[in-house]
């Protein structure tokens, strides 16, 4: 997530180094090759895979086809990011390659989010990052499957992923991780933990006016950027009033970043156990931010990329999620309480990542239709019904 200090230079350039030549030079490469990829693991993982890089001179030149037993492919291309399977085919080890968008260090501080994923990776949440290299980083690869879009609006694991965002949002050392995000904090007194959520979202918004004649032909007169500032205002206005409580979150709970594993499975590497199935991914980002944001967040997720709105979980299925997430404690009250925290979160997260989608418009390479995104997560932030609610 982007923090205050973020986002100075609008024009650099996230490219990867090219690793058949080490340099400091970036490439102008975007999307790389599999030889590519392969020899970003023999440079920088050879120990987790498995690779003898015995005599070998990692810092000279490499040839992909002298590890021939090495596979890779392309998993996905998200939304941003492009994610690479590597497989050593001699003792069937995978690693997983991420390389992250065109321009996403705009949106992400990458030094926190190392530390966030290795807190994480400690605490059994997250996956285990090898290493890192200009413009992505080599992962452990965890074994299972992202949830269906049937699954996911069937709200068939809805009991398993309340659980484990409870889990993530009450897990230990939280207040250690947020001195080490902020080592400006005085650690000898209270540490009250400060949200990222509208920090971010005037940034994001900051940037929209820095580019907004660029923005108005994609806006196409469905709002006014301009005039959108008062609605953030009142937005935050009423997301401060309940005082959700803030926590370390994940901040990005679609279903492509939950994975569902057999029960027990032993991820790779790590030897940890995946929680109950359920185990969370791309923590890009992740901080602390309202629990409220949170899990509204995760209902508003439903819609896809597409914003089919009827997908937004109904009251009672949002009830039954809460109660899940409390756990044996819950009570109607605990229940109803949570439902009225979380209600002003479904109008930020539109605000959020409608701005979002209107700076992707502007450096995203990818065939994603990031302006009919944009316009329908505003446009809806700003219609919201629950506006009626906070008169």
């Amino acid at each position: 997530m982007i923090d205050s200090d973020a986002v100075k230079n609008i024009t650099a350039l996230l490219d990867f180094v090219n690793p058949n030549k080490p340099t400091d030079k970036v490439s102008k490469i975007l999307k790389p090759s599999t030889d590519e990829i392969i020899l970003h693991c023999v440079r920088l993982a050879n120990g987790p895979l498995g690779v003898d890089v015995s005599g070998v001179d990692l810092q000279g030149e490499l040839k992909a086809s002298d590890f021939d037993y090495l596979t890779a492919y392309a998993v996905t291309g998200g939304y941003t990011n492009i994610l690479y399977k590597v497989t050593n085919t001699k003792n069937g080890i995978n690693l997983a390659v991420r390389i992250f968008g065109h321009k996403t260090d705009q949106f992400i501080d990458r030094s926190h989010e190392r530390i966030i994923q290795r807190h994480l990776c400690l605490q059994g949440f997250a996956k285990n990052v090898y290493a890192h290299f200009n413009g992505g980083q080599i992962e452990e690869w965890l074994p299972g499957e992202a949830i269906s879009n049937d699954d996911f609006h069937s709200y068939k694991y809805n009991h398993l992923i309340a659980r484990q965002l409870y889990r993530l949002h009450t897990s230990p050392g939280q207040r250690e991780l947020y001195l080490q995000l902020h080592p400006q904090v005085n650690p000898e007194g209270e540490v009250k933990f400060e949200s990222k959520l509208w920090p971010s979202a005037w940034k994001f918004y900051k940037l929209c006016m820095d580019n907004i004649d660029r923005l108005q032909p994609i806006i196409n007169g469905h709002f006014d950027l301009i005039e959108l500032r008062k609605y953030m205002e009142r937005i935050q206005d009423v997301c401060d009033r309940v005082k959700s409580p803030v926590v370390i979150s994940h901040c990005d709970l679609l279903n492509d970043n939950i994975i569902i594993t057999a029960p027990g499975t032993v991820l790779y590497i790590t030897r940890h156990k995946a929680t109950e199935q359920t185990t969370f991914i791309d923590y890009e980002y992740a901080c602390f931010m309202e629990r409220g944001f949170d899990i509204a967040n995760h209902f508003v997720e439903h819609v896809g990329f597409e914003c089919n709105w009827e997908y937004v979980p109904a009251e009672d299925e949002q009830r039954r999620f809460l109660r899940h997430y409390i756990g044996d404690l819950a009570t109607d009250h605990s229940v109803n309480m949570l439902y009225k925290e979380i209600q002003p979160f479904f109008m930020a997260s539109n605000v959020f990542w409608g701005l979002w989608g209107l700076l992707q418009c502007l450096y995203a390479q990818s065939d994603v239709e990031f302006p009919h995104y944009a316009r329908s997560r505003i446009m809806r932030a700003i219609s919201d019904e629950r506006w009626e609610l906070f008169k």
